[in-house]
């Protein structure tokens, strides 16, 4: 096997949820090593999420068992000064530290940025937090749902009569994961430049308004108002958006000039380019009605995935939609290689998990072992840092680990 870019890195993880996790499973996903800190007993609270009541049971919640493959588990009270002695000696030998809590919580316990430094001078200590270090909402707790809120995400999804609306998929908690990763990764090459110790400071809502880029600079600098517009396109072009075929949605973008011939042609319509009411831009979105319910009379001809086929093949970006499990059949999904399949630690089965959203030198990168069962890892982790098996027995007892 190949080797990966981050074999060698090894990371400290004090998160739970998603966006941190996250965050350190892109980092293992690229070759780190990365230790997961948790609460004896409980751990990450994903591990008790999930509908599957065995795996819950087993600590191994759906959500948890999808960003937190190839980790260690070690179990840490971290109330307790010899649980934050113990991180500290992981942290020494670590690159990166990643933590959730809320600020001053990791300075509080005794494992923020400056106790770390001192015992790592070369460590990239990464911060994640619903609003950020500083600012007057910084000490409030947050989740996906809250930042979408207070972003703006919510104002402008859906229909005017159904916004505000949150999206699907928890985006903001994955956005701010990923940007966390690049920064740990622009961090580590100005750390290895330097020499120097770096800090990071991801909020949640920075990256949820980075997202919300198109939209703020349409209200800021064109003056278009910040609005929903449901299933119609962005561009506001007539032809654009989402139609109703014989079975199901479809949605199209034909936006330019060449697409709106081009779907015209597709729907054995092409007399509708030359039609003055619609032969432009300007005519079209003055005759938008009967263009719109012209199209969809079309399209209710025949199934979404027959005009799919045919509109994607006459060049008209296009794409029917689709249930969960009509994504998981789909061949491109396979073609792709998206999916790693794991036996999981306790039980006869095994979990299907995501790789990451990209391929390097024609690898997909996925992870190579599955997620850990609670406190796996504490006997080899201890054990590294020089702790004999009676101080083991006796750290556990204590229940310091």
């Amino acid at each position: 096997m190949s080797r990966l870019p981050l074999q060698g890195v090894r990371v400290l993880e004090c998160a739970s949820v998603i966006a941190g996790p996250y965050c350190s499973y892109m980092l293992t996903l690229l070759g780190a090593e990365t230790i997961k800190i948790e609460r004896p007993a409980e751990g990450d609270w994903m591990r008790s999420q999930g509908g599957d009541a065995a795996l819950v049971a087993a600590g191994l919640g759906s959500t948890f068992l999808s960003c937190n493959a190839g980790k260690r588990s070690v179990a840490l009270n971290l109330k307790d000064p010899r649980g934050v002695k113990l991180a500290r000696e992981i942290a020494a030998g670590v690159d990166v530290m990643i933590e959730n809590w809320r600020p001053g919580t990791a300075k509080r316990l005794g494992v923020g940025f400056e106790d770390i430094r001192a015992v790592n001078p070369r460590v990239v200590y990464c911060s994640i937090s619903g609003f950020g270090q500083d600012g007057p909402m910084s000490p409030r707790p947050a989740y996906d749902h809250i930042i979408q809120a207070v972003s703006g995400i919510m104002s402008v999804t859906g229909t005017p009569q159904t916004a505000p609306s949150r999206t699907g998929p928890p985006l903001v908690d994955y956005l701010t994961g990923l940007s966390a990763a690049v920064a740990i990764l622009a961090a580590l090459r100005e750390r290895d430049r330097t020499g120097e110790a770096q800090q990071i400071d991801v909020g949640m809502l920075d990256c949820a308004v980075a997202a919300m880029g198109s939209i703020l600079s349409s209200h800021i600098n064109g003056g278009i108002p910040a609005a929903p517009i449901g299933n119609f396109a962005a561009s506001g072009a007539p032809s654009s958006g989402l139609f109703q075929t014989r079975t199901s949605p479809l949605t199209i973008v034909a936006n330019t000039e060449t697409q709106f011939a081009a779907l015209c042609k597709a729907l054995d319509r092409p007399e509708l380019a030359r039609d003055p009411r619609f032969c432009d831009p300007a005519t079209r979105k003055q005759n938008e009605a009967a263009l719109r319910a012209i199209i969809a009379s079309c399209l209710a001809e025949r199934p979404a995935i027959e005009w799919e086929s045919q509109l994607a093949a006459a060049g008209v970006p296009v794409g029917a939609v689709r249930s969960v499990p009509e994504l998981l059949d789909e061949a491109q999904v396979s073609a792709r290689d998206l999916f790693r399949s794991f036996a999981l630690p306790g039980q006869d089965r095994e979990a299907v998990l995501p790789a990451a959203g990209f391929k390097l030198n024609g690898r997909r990168i996925a992870p190579e072992r599955g997620p850990p069962l609670l406190a796996a890892d504490n006997d080899g982790v201890l054990a590294e840092l020089g702790y004999d098996a009676a101080q083991r027995r006796s750290l556990r007892g204590d229940g310091v680990c």
